[in-house]
């Protein structure tokens, strides 16, 4: 495992880096940072923050019982504080989270001072998926650091640049937002040469407030640039982000004609074959035929956005070190994975839900139902999170689309919108087999149970927590069976 730079700081330069007050021992050095007891590891620095339902600071005695080497705490909390004379190591601040922040930008400030090459990467979908796809694709040309998981808010993003290793060459930083300000405050921190915005789409509308909103506010991540930036972002929203002032080059992506990197083709491969697709493409008319095992057009896009993003960069694209790169591209749990529980195909693609990825999952999947030839095509849809006050309207309006798919055999709508998606179904489609379920139960799991020899396609926000009907029949015996039924397909 590779050093991280913090380790190599000493307790006297934290503390002038975060503007803390350093009490105790001058002496011994930090392995990490944490903000959570549950996991933290031996020689971590503590980082105990507040929040409107949390107070870190309950749990700064835990931390060190655990093996953390230091705490980072507010002047409030210290002020209460009675083993002042101990042994242990504090760093006193006024805010612990700004605190945070300041560490981790003066830890990307000094590796890239040193050579690191950044690309900060946005989008309401795919961030993840394009982030994972730039890392798999950067590692044949150095070690690369990217955002762990999806730890891409104002607690996340520091936590990525305070476990920076000292000898990494690219760092992928994934920045996430939910209202108007936070990709502004996020890119400060880690101002990259690449700015990628991934997709526009009705995300977290509660928040921004608008299709307009959220346009504005991933345009935030092309501020703070200079004429050696590049901005990579959707062809169809070339006259819709915010672009003024950015002096950099430009490189679009899409399948439209006129983007700059273009999915020209995709092709899912068979059952039989290895998972995925091949997908053609062309990077200023030059042409790739890639394998990419992923499904879904709106993944073939996340791959030219990737690819948009190294030619940006200068990057030589080697048809073969890509495909080499991708064969070794595995996504967080929760992203397309494919299964066969009990006879039944199921795609789990329950990781998060807004209406464009919704549809577009719907989409791939029909594709991926119909290369395996199942006998019938269902889908188990949840709540949709954090879309305002249009909401239900947003809820109806996917109920109706999918329901209208001629492919869809069935739907049962999950969470607190399931009547009302349940009744828009069937105002469309009266002979559909249309079931709603206010939460997961074992009704529902029975019913998904049943569909065997059919596709299953789970999709909802992470709060939902679909992926747990995987759980209970892969743990449930099948008929004539006493143990675990489940297998990737």
């Amino acid at each position: 495992m590779s050093t991280l730079r913090l380790a190599t700081w000493t307790l006297e330069k934290i503390a002038e880096k975060a503007g803390a007050q350093l009490h105790g021992s001058r002496d011994g050095r930090v392995s990490g940072v944490s903000t959570d007891t549950r996991s933290i590891a031996p020689g971590a620095l503590f980082v105990a923050l507040r929040g409107e339902r949390f107070d870190g600071h309950r749990f700064v005695e835990s931390a060190f019982e655990r093996g953390a080497s230091a705490a980072l705490v507010d002047a409030a909390w210290w002020g209460d504080y009675a083993d002042r004379d101990g042994a242990r190591v504090f760093f006193v601040v006024d805010d612990t989270l700004n605190a945070l922040a300041r560490l981790g930008h003066a830890l990307w400030q000094e590796a890239t001072a040193e050579g690191l090459h950044t690309v900060a990467v946005t989008g309401s979908n795919g961030k993840t998926t394009t982030k994972e796809l730039l890392s798999a694709l950067w590692s044949t040309r150095g070690k690369v650091w990217a955002t762990p998981g999806n730890l891409n808010n104002h607690i996340g993003v520091p936590l990525t640049l305070c476990a920076l290793p000292v000898d990494c060459d690219h760092l992928i930083c994934e920045m996430g937002a939910n209202h108007i300000g936070e990709i502004a405050h996020l890119v400060r921190l880690a101002p990259g040469s690449a700015r990628v915005i991934t997709s526009i789409g009705s995300a977290h509308l509660e928040g921004f407030g608008s299709m307009e909103g959220i346009r504005r506010g991933k345009s935030e991540i092309f501020e703070h640039s200079d004429a050696d930036s590049h901005a990579v972002f959707p062809f169809r929203e070339k006259d819709e982000l915010v672009l003024e002032g950015f002096s950099g080059t430009r490189w679009t992506f899409g399948h439209q004609e006129g983007a700059r990197v273009r999915v020209v083709s995709l092709r899912e491969r068979a059952p039989g074959e290895p998972s995925g697709m091949t997908v053609g493409l062309e990077v200023d008319s030059r042409e790739l035929t890639l394998s990419l095992p992923l499904l879904g057009m709106h993944n073939a896009t996340n791959l030219a956005a990737a690819l948009a993003t190294l030619a940006a960069n200068g990057v030589e694209l080697d048809e073969s070190l890509l495909n080499e790169a991708l064969a070794r591209l595995v996504l967080p749990g929760g992203r397309f994975r494919q299964l066969v529980v009990q006879g039944v195909h199921i795609l789990d693609d329950a990781y998060n839900a807004n209406p464009s990825s919704v549809r577009a999952s719907v989409e791939a999947f029909e594709r991926w139902a119909a290369a395996r030839d199942c006998q019938g095509r269902y889908a188990v849809l949840g709540e949709m999170l954090e879309l305002g006050e249009g909401a239900a309207g947003a809820h109806a309006e996917l109920a109706r689309w999918v329901a209208l798919r001629p492919s869809i055999d069935g739907l049962a709508f999950v969470g607190g919108f399931s009547e009302l998606m349940a009744r828009s179904a069937l105002e469309v489609r009266s002979e559909l087999d249309v079931r709603a379920f206010s939460s997961i139960t074992r009704e529902l799991t029975d019913w998904v149970g049943a569909r065997q020899g059919s596709a299953v396609l789970l999709k909802g926000s992470r709060g939902g927590r679909l992926e747990t009907i995987v759980d209970a029949l892969t743990n449930a015996p099948a008929s004539g069976s006493p143990g675990p039924n489940s297998s990737e397909a």
